[in-house]
């Protein structure tokens, strides 16, 4: 899938090729000698190496009984726990999610060179029939915009990612930036993908960066992967095969013994396992959701291919993020779940209740991290600042090695994963006293002046523009809305609608009137308009999204005849205003959408970050 984007241009010369984002994306009639139309005919890779299955046998139990080594698809995504928009989801709506100035890296399938466009420059050329170009985009991660709402991934994902079940979780929930800066990033943001692709691209061979594990759900469209296992064999040749800098004159697949065909059609979800190596061809214009993540159940291979990338010199922004740092902190959180110990700072030990069986892969897998990071030379161990004491944290882990190493397969098999969805850091938050303002001034007389207060301008809650995907949507019946609602078994105290309905062009009320002129959008003195007439003229009024003046811009335009206000493209009847062009609010004016920034702030407050970083500082008092 997709690494952090840089925000410089990549190198046109690339010796590793990774899903959706330096994937060497060629025409049916590009620059690849080999026919890859016969590719696609071939009855050689015909070999089915998948396992087709229903989604609510795709389970933690499945996971430790038989780990997660063959390629799972299923075609019906009801019992999977995922949530994906609805087939009319278009490009469009995408743009209007993740803003049409979102700058995303695409990928020229001719010249093979990196060019950045903005969200509404790639919605206009994906929705023109006629093009001129065969451009590709690779790597929008879109969590912490409004897409995140649309989308959630499969359940069983979401119980072994480690980026939920290890990583501490104030550090995520400290993260504010949408974009994929790996300078931005608080965690491997790299669990939500949208590749909108055109007919005709092949992506080449190639293994997803860090050994990650991919869901991969077509909304629209169609895919054909070829699958390659990752024995030893198959991964030697494959570093040789990409050093060698002849991938577009040798089709892998036809190096080694076996190599599989699959087509995925509109509605599948498909799971590839660690280290799989494939290739993927897009037969039309499609769209797909997906994810990368780190689990317990392939460990080994996961290690492998993070050599490999070493080995094929793969640039470090585009590996995992974080690679290093997480298997430090999957081997504090199994410590701390089975021997009760704590090497994170102001994390509590608890002793351990009962005598929990490791699956095979799990065992193998902690002796393979404990054997990796001995082996990373001193300036490439990252351990990350909340873990203390390193040396402590390993001796740890070999007590805990020597105590499960004659555990019981079958015994493991609980339905129960080790680790639970991780807690945030428990500290006492100090104590943040109130600026005071200016002391009041007061007249001769002795008396306090009262100063005549500002009225601010009317703040209008917006109303459902009953025409999006959103206001069309049926409740998903799985969100903490939806949970909350009386018709699901909710005590209905919230009164909030469903994530997936909330309106994304939500519209001024029709009873809004200017600031200055007292008007209603339609330069009326009333405000009822008949829904023919807001059909065809839309409201004149703008709200800023600063100050949120109520204003008509020619009412606002005599104030200010030398500044312009910024329209916002995203949201009907938004804007910022001149006054605050002109006075430079808009500078460093971020919206205020989501709390991941309220949560940053607190947690700057508290103490527990500077600067943003990750490093705890010194807090007044540990909670118990």
């Amino acid at each position: 899938m997709s690494s952090p984007e840089p925000k410089k241009r990549r190198r046109d010369t690339k010796l590793y090729s990774e899903d959706w984002v330096l994937g060497e994306e060629e025409d049916i009639e590009g620059k690849h000698t080999f026919n890859l139309q016969e590719k696609l005919e071939s009855v050689k890779f015909d070999r089915d190496f998948i396992q087709e299955m229903e989604g609510k046998d795709f389970t933690i139990s499945y996971l430790q009984q038989n780990g997660f080594e063959t390629p799972i698809l299923v075609t019906e995504k009801s019992d999977l726990g995922l949530l994906v928009p609805s087939k009319i989801f278009s490009v469009n709506d995408v743009k209007i999610c993740v803003g049409s100035r979102r700058h995303i890296d695409v990928m020229d399938v001719n010249t093979q060179k990196n060019i950045v466009m903005t969200m509404k420059e790639w919605q206009k050329y994906f929705d023109d029939p006629v093009r001129d170009k065969l451009l590709n985009v690779l790597s929008l991660e879109f969590s912490h915009t409004k897409l995140d709402n649309y989308v959630q991934s499969p359940m069983i994902v979401r119980q072994i990612d480690w980026v939920d079940t290890v990583w501490p979780r104030h550090l995520k929930e400290a993260q504010t930036e949408s974009t994929n800066a790996i300078e931005d990033m608080m965690y491997p943001k790299v669990q939500k993908y949208c590749l909108m692709s055109v007919k005709g691209c092949y992506t080449d061979f190639h293994i997803d960066f860090g050994g990650t594990s991919v869901w991969y759900h077509i909304l629209k469209g169609s895919k054909i992967f070829w699958l390659i296992p990752p024995t030893d064999v198959n991964i030697s040749k494959y570093e040789k095969w990409v050093l060698s800098g002849q991938q577009g004159d040798v089709f892998f697949g036809d190096t080694v013994e076996w190599c599989g065909r699959v087509t995925l059609n509109e509605g599948s979800t498909f799971f590839i396992p660690s280290g799989w190596i494939h290739a993927v061809y897009t037969p039309s214009d499609s769209m797909v959701f997906g994810g990368n993540f780190l689990h317990s159940y392939c460990i080994d291979t996961q290690l492998r291919i993070a050599q490999v990338e070493e080995t094929t010199h793969v640039p470090q922004k585009f590996r995992y993020p974080f690679f290093t740092e997480m298997l430090w902190y999957v081997l504090e959180r199994y410590v701390h779940c089975l021997l009760g110990v704590s090497h994170i700072k102001d994390t509590p030990s608890n002793p351990a209740k009962e005598h929990v069986h490791l699956t095979i892969q799990e065992l193998r897998g902690i002796k393979a991290i404990l054997s990796y990071l001995h082996f990373l030379p001193t300036t490439k161990k990252n351990v990350p600042a909340l873990i203390e004491d390193p040396v402590s944290l390993i001796k740890d882990v070999r007590i805990l090695v020597e105590r499960h190493r004659n555990d019981s397969p079958a015994s493991a098999v609980t339905g129960c994963a080790i680790f639970k969805a991780t807690q945030a850091v428990m500290t006492k938050r100090k104590i943040v006293k109130l600026k005071r303002g200016p002391k009041p001034k007061k007249d001769k007389e002795g008396k306090l002046a009262v100063k005549s207060p500002k009225i601010a301008a009317p703040k209008r809650r917006r109303t459902r523009c009953k025409k999006c995907v959103a206001c069309n949507n049926n409740d998903c019946g799985q969100c903490n809305f939806c949970k909350d609602m009386i018709k699901f078994g909710g005590t209905g105290k919230s009164k909030q609608s469903c994530t997936q309905r909330q309106c994304l062009q939500p519209m001024l009320p029709n009873n809004t009137t200017c600031l200055i002129c007292g008007k209603d959008g339609w330069e009326n003195d009333h405000s009822r308009i008949e829904a023919e007439t807001r059909e065809l003229i839309p409201s004149s009024i703008m709200e800023c999204a600063i100050c949120y003046d109520l204003v008509h811009p020619t009412c606002i335009a005599a104030s200010y005849p030398d500044v312009s206000g910024i329209v916002d493209e995203d949201l009907p009847n938004s804007w910022e205003c001149p006054r605050c062009c002109m006075e430079g609010r808009n500078t460093n004016y971020k919206p205020r959408h989501f709390k991941a920034r309220d949560k940053l702030s607190s947690l700057r407050e508290s103490g527990i970050f500077t600067n943003g970083t990750e490093e705890l500082v010194e807090t007044v008092e540990t909670s118990s």
